[in-house]
């Protein structure tokens, strides 16, 4: 039974974002302007292709399709923290979002 608001795969961001802390991503991870990236951990910002990404998972939403995210695992190139961020993609994608999803190594 799918539950409103949740992602399509009934998957709720609570549990994937645990899913990504029991994998050791637990520091956190915010998109700035010009694709990149502040980690939480040491307070750095770096270049989003800098950074080097160890897990994905998309996310759309059940109630509205046009919410779109994906959660990035990823690895600070300064401090070596393991971060994730979520980043909003299609229609809701913002500027930041959007530039780093585009900068982000694949």
């Amino acid at each position: 039974m799918e539950l409103p608001g949740t992602p399509s795969d009934n998957t709720t961001m609570e549990a994937v974002l645990a899913a990504f802390a029991d994998e050791g991503f637990t520091a956190d991870l915010w998109p700035k302007p010009g694709g990149r990236v502040l980690c939480g951990a040491c307070r750095e910002t770096s270049a989003a292709t800098a950074f080097q990404v160890g897990r994905q998972r998309r996310l759309e939403g059940a109630s509205d399709p046009a919410e779109m995210q994906l959660v990035v695992g990823a690895t600070c190139p300064v401090c070596g923290a393991k971060g994730v961020m979520s980043l909003h993609y299609g229609p809701t994608a913002g500027e930041d979002d959007a530039d780093v999803l585009v900068a982000l190594p694949r």
